[in-house]
């Protein structure tokens, strides 16, 4: 556990670049801080000192004169509700005083600094209704680009552990996930047995692998459904578009079929016919293909046969007409026989050329029918080509969907396979050298393996986004903030705040509470007193005339002021933690270079009397700021004297002026 007081001495460096300071208008600061013990004086209103229990008197409030009854308004366009809620405020309305309001902003301003030193614990202190909670919204939204995760007091008051880490892990989980999960190995290592932690990871592989190889089985069988889906419409899904026109046309395709020389079933042929005509890509290329019908086929390739002979035959018949008088010549010579032969064709030759005609329209009617066959035969084809692709298109639509994904799933679960074997080998590795046989005083519950785990996590995630941490393999945020609201609501608001403040000391880790210290015991206010770096009262009232001019944050301190806190050191105490607690609350709250003279040795006394004065020494102050005269001038108290001796002359107005200041970063 890292020791939450053992902080870096001061917010920053002392090399830091100063910047400029944001111009803010003159905060309202109130007159008063400390609050006299013995006796009242009768111009100066009361005050008192820091860390005193007693309540602070506040100046009495004079009654405005009562005013004549106005004249009823018409009425607004848009009227306002007649009654407000008690949800918190824009913050833009948190109504705080003006010098509170600079305080605040220099609270966010700290926040968003890389170099602000962590573990840090920053108190947002009012009563009940003043404004912590809307304050605190405020704060967290303007910490634009660091990691927040605000939380409930009465949520943790059970497993403040787990609700912590739960909370950060959501958190950062959408902007580091490779940090939470490399943190969340950390804590399942120390939140369960080496050895069953291992088997456990083992078991997670093997069911992994296993869905992994069902998911890949899956996916391939859909590419297959995919690269067959023309067939699986065609052959395997009756009722399919393309099926019933195919059943519809069975009994008239059937003879067509066998005039082609198809035998078998013709429901099967028309299939093949048309999946084999759908294969071919594109309207050209299919009115191509139907230009087969013609010829490839047995039946149409006689019917060419046949007109191709009768071509042929008129061809010869009109040879035999042109050249009767050689062919029939060379018969009247071959004897008494062939002359009369030979004057009988003379007599008959005039058939010849009808006989050629009628060869030749004969092949045309051959032809035609050939291509009238050929059209009645492809276009029920190419009508159920067409309805193939509509189909196909639209049922692929869905296996594509469906292929993503699988694939996506294949993708997904490959990527997780290989993480958990990754985990399961650490976690072997881890469990190689621990007892197989742990003993029993070693074993847990569910619950406990919880909180082990929770805090593992939060351990793991402070060893990450620490600045030393070495080899880091992805990006971590500078800082993780904490915000802890509503312990109003806890049974017990004391120890569950030492609870979570021990929680939350890590580095990497500030805490951010909303505290009301009245809800708190004697011991309660005094661990507040420890635990909080930087308290900062909300309702701390000031007056206008009261207003201090602050310097700009990141300003290193100047000598003179080094000094000046080198002097008041023995006022806070002989403790290196109040000696830094002085440093850090002087630094938050450093009066700018041309404030008046007598202020900042007054701030830093005031500063150190809140932090470790003894009760004698805070009565002194308390005489010194209720007195009438017109110096600050402590009595009774060596101490007091010694160390503004060394500072020069304060008037008690200043003192005052001081003592408001101071009063913004106390606990009491």
């Amino acid at each position: 556990m890292v020791d939450p007081e053992n902080r870096n001495p001061d917010f920053f460096p002392a090399a830091a670049p100063p910047k400029p300071e944001p111009q803010r208008s003159a905060p309202q600061l109130p007159p008063q801080f400390f609050r006299p013990a013995d006796k009242k004086p009768e111009n100066p209103p009361p005050v008192a000192a820091p860390r005193v229990s007693a309540p602070v008197v506040a100046p009495p409030v004079v009654a405005p004169p009562v005013a004549a009854a106005p004249s009823p308004a018409p009425p607004a366009a848009a009227a306002a509700p007649p009654f407000e809620d008690d949800a918190p405020v824009a913050p833009g309305r948190l109504g705080l005083p003006a010098q509170t309001q600079a305080l605040l902003g220099r609270v966010a301003d700290l926040l968003r600094r890389a170099d602000t030193p962590t573990p840090f614990a920053i108190g947002l202190l009012a009563k009940a209704g003043a404004g912590k909670t809307s304050a605190l919204r405020w704060l967290v939204e303007s910490l634009k680009g660091t990691p927040a995760a605000t939380l409930r007091a009465a949520d943790l008051a059970d497993e403040p552990e787990t609700a912590v880490a739960s909370a950060l892990y959501r958190a950062l989980t959408p902007f580091y996930p490779a940090l939470v999960e490399e943190a969340a190995r950390e804590g399942a290592h120390l939140g369960a047995d080496p050895g069953a932690h291992a088997r456990a990871a083992q078991e997670k592989l093997d069911v992994l692998r296993r869905k992994l190889m069902l998911e890949r089985q899956t996916l391939a069988q859909t590419e297959a459904r995919r690269a067959g889906l023309a067939d699986t419409l065609l052959y395997d899904m009756p009722g399919s578009r393309v099926d019933s026109l195919a059943r519809r046309m069975r009994g008239g395709f059937a003879p067509r079929l066998r005039r082609f020389g198809f035998s078998g079933d013709s429901l099967a042929a028309f299939k093949d016919l048309t999946r084999d005509l759908a294969e071919i890509g594109g309207i050209p290329a299919r009115l191509l293909a139907c230009a087969r019908a013609v010829y490839a086929f047995p039946g149409q390739l006689r019917l060419l046969v046949y007109a191709a002979l009768c071509v042929a035959l008129n061809w010869g018949a009109d040879w035999l007409y042109a050249n009767r008088t050689f062919w029939v010549g060379a018969i009247s010579e071959a004897g008494a026989q062939g002359a009369q032969a030979g004057e009988y064709l003379r007599a008959h030759l005039d058939w010849l050329p009808r006989a050629g005609d009628a060869l030749l329209l004969l092949a045309v009617a051959l032809v035609a029918l050939n291509l009238w066959r050929a059209l009645r035969f492809m276009l029920p084809l190419f009508q159920a080509a067409s309805l193939l692709d509509d189909e196909v298109e639209s049922r692929r639509h869905e296996l594509e969907q469906l292929l993503a994904h699988h694939a996506r799933n294949v993708d997904l679960l490959g990527a997780e396979t290989a993480a958990v074997a990754q985990q399961a080998a650490e976690a072997e590795r881890r469990a190689a050298g621990a007892s197989r046989h742990p003993p029993l005083f070693l074993e847990t519950d569910a619950a406990a393996q919880k909180r082990r785990a929770a805090l593992g996590f939060l351990h793991g995630l402070s060893g990450l986004i620490a600045p030393a941490a070495a080899g880091k393999r992805f990006e971590t945020p500078a800082r993780l903030i904490v915000a802890v609201d509503g312990f109003e609501a806890a049974p017990n608001p004391a120890a569950l705040f030492e609870r979570l403040h021990d929680l939350l000391a890590r580095p990497g880790l500030v805490a951010v509470y909303a505290l009301d210290p009245d809800i708190f015991g004697g011991s309660g206010r005094d661990g507040l007193h420890r635990r909080l770096q930087l308290a900062l009262r909300l309702d701390a009232g000031q007056a206008s005339e009261w207003a201090v001019p602050l310097a700009p944050l990141d300003a290193p301190l100047s000598a003179e002021e080094t000094r000046l806190l080198e002097t008041m050191a023995p006022v806070a105490g002989a403790s290196p933690r109040m000696q830094k607690r002085l440093r850090n609350l002087f630094r938050f709250l450093r009066p700018a270079p041309d404030a008046p003279m007598g202020l900042k040795p007054a701030l830093a006394l005031l500063l150190a009397a809140d932090l470790g004065a003894s009760p004698d020494d805070r009565r002194c102050l308390i005489d010194a700021l209720a007195s009438e005269g017109i110096g600050f001038a402590p009595k009774n108290s060596r101490l007091l004297q010694q160390v503004l001796a060394s500072t020069g002359p304060i008037d008690r107005d200043t003192a005052r002026r001081a003592a408001a200041l101071a009063r913004h970063v106390t606990t009491d």
